[in-house]
């Protein structure tokens, strides 16, 4: 019998998510109801991806209802100077607490917003691991068990990877994928590298 050769790719990696060459692909930025680009990832994002960029988020906020990005929502801007096509701010950070079933929606939203921009790949920070203080053991249960759900039956997303912020989250989280490869469909070719300059 004919093993199934893999149609999607799933990476696991570590570093500046803001440098991964992504030219037709998208980063989702985790950010917050004021799309305020602060610390951690959105503050790696803010540095590179130009000196305006703030405003163009301030003025795409003024357009939202109530002038805020309701916790778990999406809004996507260009990559500004960053090497992707589009970038994916979903809010996390606001009056709602950071819980299991905002990371949920929200990871659910971005892969929804993915299949509508018809990319072929993009790459995720732990979200809500940062500034939000939500687990990295809750993230990956979440990220884990959606990703191998959703990447098959995607049919324009191709590769996924998932970029942690330094190489501890990275250990972490390959212990508890090591412990779960058999869960992995065969249509997912699965990589867990510890260097980010080979993506583009």
């Amino acid at each position: 019998m004919t093993e199934q050769a893999p149609t999607h790719a799933f990476t696991i990696t570590f570093g500046d998510i803001s440098l991964l060459q992504l030219k037709d692909g998208a980063i989702v930025n985790p950010s917050n109801t004021g799309l305020i680009l602060g610390s951690g990832v959105s503050e790696l994002i803010a540095r590179r991806a130009g000196p305006f960029f703030q405003q163009q988020l301030h003025t795409a906020r003024t357009a939202l209802p109530g002038n805020r990005l309701e916790p778990g929502h999406i809004l996507v801007t260009d990559g500004g100077q960053l090497t992707c096509k589009h970038l994916l701010h979903v809010s996390l950070v606001g009056k709602k607490k950071v819980d299991r079933k905002l990371i949920t929606n929200a990871v659910l939203n971005t892969y929804d917003q993915a299949e509508s921009l018809d990319i072929s790949e993009i790459a995720f920070p732990a979200l809500g691991v940062g500034v939000a203080k939500f687990p990295l053991t809750d993230f990956i249960q979440i990220f884990w068990k959606i990703t191998l759900e959703e990447l098959p039956r995607s049919e324009s997303l191709r590769h996924v990877v998932l970029c942690l912020y330094n190489e501890t989250e990275f250990n972490a989280v390959k212990e508890y994928v090591e412990a779960r490869l058999e869960s992995v469909p065969p249509s997912i070719r699965l990589e867990v590298k510890a260097a980010t300059s080979w993506i583009g």
